[in-house]
């Protein structure tokens, strides 16, 4: 589908230290994989308006119960972290997860970190001897070092030279944040992660990521969002009291805002924000449960994120890559296809700067390949083009193979609903 949506695991109960509660951790991972959730996610803060653990301890947990879902820390407040030390606790998760990380990082100023009191009064500053207004400095700093250590790579931390093995390689850091210096990083690091968001503000933004993208002849990043939810069982009527202004309340926000980016109501109603997300850009939605219940708020979401699949495009990434005695090629791309058949089109948003014309020409042919046919309305969302490797041959057979597996796909979820009315 267009998008992975993830969950974040239980927060512990505020009126108790919760021992009773830790077998619900595990539970809570396998029980999200069976559901057939993207990834889990755990938060990272020192201290909160709850009782909060370490993020990384609590995704190992995961890891250890789970096999295919991937672990998210949502997220690290990096300028405040050992680097060295912090890399190593990354890697060894990575290695034992069997790559299944994903780290969500801010520099401590979005709306993460000013979750219920402001930036500046969290004891994590004071607590760790680190200057607030040193903190993008320090962050910037602090992703390159982390990404060339978990690459394995040997790495200047301070006075020494450092190198960690084994090397576990490296996928996109996640950026919170929404100001410039945010935006700006997670083009850089490939992803942007803002918290607390609404569709409509991210339709306004993405374009103004892409543009600052093209400045610098980068890719746009991948979009995650976080975002509250509330489900409430179809014939269970309306949910006491306010919702909209309960999580105004916890996140210290107005009740437009929350209003305009809950998830919130019926299982169906739920999928169409998904699908609202999706269309304002969102590759990735994760879901966060003020609700203790979090065995019906997973099942719910998960009926709200089937609703939401049949709907929505089916997105594929191919990559292709070729060697022979006359050179070399590669091209990755990601389409989305639309289920609904129809009138052929091939739609490129990319311009020539991100995609130069004669590779996207390539492209559509091996597009009308895959659909050997059929009518559909394909996009594309993301062309990586490395200047000495790319030529049209690897960008045809990239369009035809990411189709190909779009349609495959497609088949594969109708089977799958087919067989479940069927029981």
């Amino acid at each position: 589908m267009a998008v992975d949506v993830g969950v974040f695991l239980p927060m512990l109960h505020a009126d108790g230290e919760g021992e009773g509660q830790a077998p619900e951790f595990a539970a809570a991972a396998r029980r999200a994989e069976e559901l057939g959730f993207e990834s889990v996610w755990a938060s990272d803060h020192l201290t909160g308006h709850a009782p909060m653990l370490d993020a990384t301890v609590t995704l190992a947990t995961a890891a250890a119960v789970t096999t295919r879902i991937r672990l998210g820390h949502g997220v690290l407040t990096l300028p405040v972290h050992q680097v060295a030390l912090l890399a190593k606790q990354l890697a060894s998760l990575e290695f034992l997860s069997r790559r299944r990380l994903l780290v969500g990082v801010d520099a401590g100023g979005s709306a993460w970190a000013q979750w219920r009191g402001g930036v500046v009064d969290t004891p994590v500053w004071a607590a760790t001897g680190v200057p607030y207004e040193e903190r993008d400095e320090r962050t910037d700093r602090a992703l390159e070092q982390l990404r060339s250590l978990l690459l394995g790579y040997p790495t200047q931390i301070g006075d020494a030279e450092l190198r960690l093995r084994p090397g576990v390689g490296w996928s996109p850091f996640l950026i919170g944040g929404e100001s410039e210096a945010d935006l700006r990083r997670a083009i850089r690091h490939g992803g942007w992660f803002p918290n607390l968001v609404s569709p409509a503000y991210l339709a306004r933004m993405i374009p103004r990521l892409s543009a600052l993208a093209a400045e610098t002849y980068d890719t746009a990043p991948w979009v995650s969002v976080a975002v509250p939810a509330t489900l409430d069982a179809p014939g269970t009527g309306e949910r006491r009291g306010s919702t909209a202004g309960g999580v105004a309340h916890r996140y210290g926000i107005d009740a437009e805002r929350a209003a305009a980016m809950l998830v919130e109501g019926t299982p169906q109603r739920a999928a169409e924000k998904l699908v609202e997300f999706a269309r304002a850009g969102a590759d990735r939605i994760v879901l966060s449960f003020p609700d203790t219940d979090w065995r019906t708020q997973y099942d719910l979401a998960a009926r709200a994120m089937a609703s939401a699949r049949a709907v929505l495009p089916v997105r594929r990434t191919a990559t292709v890559r070729e060697q022979t005695s006359c050179g070399s090629g590669w091209a990755r791309v990601t389409l989305d296809v639309e289920r609904a058949t129809g009138a052929y089109a091939f739609i490129n948003p990319l311009g020539a700067d991100a995609l130069p014309a004669d590779l996207a020409e390539a492209l559509e042919e091996g597009v009308r390949e895959g659909l050997a046919g059929q009518d559909r309305a394909v996009r594309v969302r993301r062309a990586w083009v490395q200047e000495v490797d790319a030529h049209p041959g690897v960008f045809r057979e990239a369009g035809r193979k990411a189709v190909t597996e779009a349609l495959a796909a497609e088949r594969a979820e109708s089977a799958e609903r087919a067989e479940a009315a069927g029981r």
